[in-house]
């Protein structure tokens, strides 16, 4: 036995033919499997005669394999696996596996060649999600994927080596979840269809892992992160946005005494550093409004230009202050002229990530 202590300062213990623990103590151990021979060692053959050619193991129907190791929750597989066929008769899994027949496992039936079923069952209670459209495809390999915590199963499934953002959870259920221990099951259970498996790996680990830290999310996940001597820099609620945006307006020929009103301008919805800049020909007063409640629009800022004729380029400006906004919608300015004839002023809104 290896004896080590965890980014806590806990001693943990692990078997000595195991790969020593990584992550600060997260993973105590794993069951990886690229199938160049059908390791005996690993793997308990329930049914059927399996036998790996050129790294793929083919599972046909009445073939089960069980792996000797246990897994307890938190833990993970992933496999990387395709059908090469799908008929109606059809029940091949992939995932972990109980004794007593309890499971978290995804689940190939049916002719629908680009579904599959999340099936899960719990002292003998199924619930099960089925013809969920993973854009699976025959003979095609895709990874997929499950991850079994305290209060949570999460399954997924994507595309190998194609993928730049990641998208693809495809269920997670927070009750009802089998406790464990779990052996990782690859079976062909009935049909007339054939699954390949190209890779197995299995983790039990320490700790609960945060799903996106594993490379699963889902689009607006929070994902908790420490940043030091830097500036936030994810946006909340468009992940397309920069960190900063400039929207003009400008206003020609306006009216002495007339009001000139900006377009409705999107910053980042939930918080934002938000600065507006005015300049013009003639005097003016000039606000900046907000949608604060996500549909009023509320003055958050006043104030009248200072002449800089004597000097400036320009001859009048205003420059509101910096705002830290919390939960404004949308955002606009506003520009009176103030002047004795039609003027030409232009404004900016400077949108800044909080």
């Amino acid at each position: 036995m290896l004896r080590f202590t965890d980014g806590t300062g806990r001693w943990r213990t692990v078997r000595s033919d195991m790969p020593f623990p990584v992550a600060g103590g997260q993973v105590l151990q794993w069951l990886s499997d690229d199938f160049a021979s059908l390791n005996t060692d690993v793997w308990e053959v329930v049914s059927g005669n399996p036998t790996p050619v050129s790294s793929e193991l083919t599972i046909p129907s009445g073939t089960v394999l069980l792996s000797k190791q246990w897994f307890q929750p938190p833990c993970l597989l992933e496999v990387v696996t395709c059908m090469t066929a799908r008929s109606s008769s059809d029940d091949f899994r992939i995932g972990f596996y109980t004794d007593d027949n309890n499971y978290v496992e995804w689940r190939a039936t049916g002719t629908n060649t680009s579904n599959l079923d999340a099936v899960m069952r719990a002292g003998g209670v199924s619930d099960d999600q089925t013809g969920i459209n993973v854009s699976a495809a025959n003979n095609t390999y895709r990874l997929a994927s499950i991850y079994v915590g305290i209060g949570e199963a999460i399954w997924a499934y994507r595309s190998v080596n194609s993928q730049i953002t990641r998208n693809e959870v495809y269920r997670i259920r927070e009750h009802g979840i089998p406790n464990g221990p779990f052996r990782v099951r690859l079976a062909g259970l009935a049909g007339t269809s054939t699954m390949k498996v190209h890779r197995v790996q299995a983790y039990q680990l320490a700790d609960i892992v945060v799903p996106g830290a594993l490379g699963h999310h889902v689009d607006n996940m929070a994902i908790p992160v420490r940043l030091t001597n830097t500036p936030f820099m994810a946006t909340p609620s468009n992940t397309a946005l920069g960190p900063i945006q400039v929207s003009t307006d400008v206003f020609t020929a306006l009216a002495a005494g007339s009001v000139g009103t900006g377009s409705s301008r999107y910053g980042y919805m939930e918080q934002v550093h938000v600065q507006a800049y005015y300049s013009g020909d003639q005097p003016f007063s000039a606000w900046l409004e907000a949608q604060v409640d996500g549909s009023n629009w509320q003055v958050i800022w006043y104030g009248t230009a200072t002449d800089a004729t004597s000097d400036g380029a320009t001859r009048y400006y205003a420059v509101s202050p910096l705002f830290q906004c919390h939960g404004g919608r949308n955002y606009r300015v506003k520009v009176k002229n103030t002047g004795a004839s039609a003027g030409t002023f232009r404004t900016a809104i400077v949108f800044t990530v909080l």
